[in-house]
């Protein structure tokens, strides 16, 4: 099966609508999140290689690791889209280490919704309309980082109290990756020493790195300093602290050190990251 990666790539973040005729039964190329709100009419979409029904009334939550086309659709479907950069979905994806989200999301990324949630997502795609397309620029990306996050924590919130999907249990394996995630998040301003996190997991270094790669295709230590750079984005974009507080609140050996990990990990300086986000 050959079919082109083409579809909608998201400059920060973009909204629309659209019945994807024109992407005919090529993959949709999605670069960071795309989040789909259906109005009308009906499909058969393929999502990870698995068909699925995708009607009105229902949603959509497709990222970049997914494989998503539509098979088929009816005369009528048509749905309204956000979709957004990687970098603004990244720190929400790192924040957010429910027992139940990621897995229940891997699962089933489509989801019917009742009429109090299709309320509530309306609302959310209109907030998302307005900053996209009318918020002040140097404020966009961190309401759009924002924003995606407070719908993340809904879902959680929806899935926990099972409005939206049934829970199911969850392997040995992945709750290891779940804690692994909140370990990150909780220490990594102190340490980022991949044996830290193995000896509080109570696994060795070794079956971390094959749990984390099979998972994302990454290293424990690229997931840590995926955190750890959010964490450095997150405290040059919202708060007045020097270069220098940050390094040390960070626990850097010194300043010179953060700055360039910063830079080999994003091109830019703490300072030039700071003067474009702010």
């Amino acid at each position: 099966m050959n079919r082109n990666q083409v579809g909608i790539v998201a400059n920060g973040g973009t909204t629309g609508q659209t019945d994807f005729k024109a992407y005919g039964s090529n993959l949709v190329g999605i670069s960071g999140c795309m989040v789909l709100l259906v109005d009308s009419g009906c499909a058969i979409v393929s999502v990870g290689f698995k068909r699925r029904v995708l009607c009105r009334g229902m949603m959509a939550m497709l990222f970049y690791d997914d494989t998503f086309w539509i098979e088929q659709s009816s005369r009528t479907f048509r749905c309204r889209y956000v979709a957004l950069a990687d970098d603004n979905v990244q720190e929400a994806i790192y924040k957010l280490t429910s027992p139940y989200f990621w897995d229940s999301l891997s699962e089933n990324p489509l989801f019917l919704l009742n009429d109090r949630q299709q309320q509530l997502l309306n609302a959310w795609y209109e907030q998302m309309v307005w900053i996209c397309h009318n918020s002040a620029s140097e404020y966009t990306n961190q309401l759009l980082r924002n924003n995606i996050y407070n719908l993340f924590m809904a879902m959680d919130g929806e899935m926990t109290q099972g409005g939206m999907i049934d829970m199911k249990p969850i392997s040995r394996s992945r709750k290891l990756i779940i804690k692994f995630l909140k370990l990150i998040t909780l220490h990594c301003r102190k340490t980022r020493e991949v044996s830290f996190y193995a000896e509080q997991l109570c696994i060795t270094t070794t079956y971390l790195y094959k749990l984390t790669h099979k998972r994302w295709n990454l290293s424990p230590k690229e997931l840590i300093d995926k955190q750890t750079i959010c964490e450095i984005k997150s405290l040059l974009s919202n708060t007045d602290m020097s270069i220098k507080e940050i390094a040390s609140t960070l626990h850097f050996e010194d300043t010179p050190y953060m700055c360039r990990y910063f830079r080999q990990r994003t091109g830019l300086s703490p300072t030039e990251y700071r003067e474009r986000n702010i």
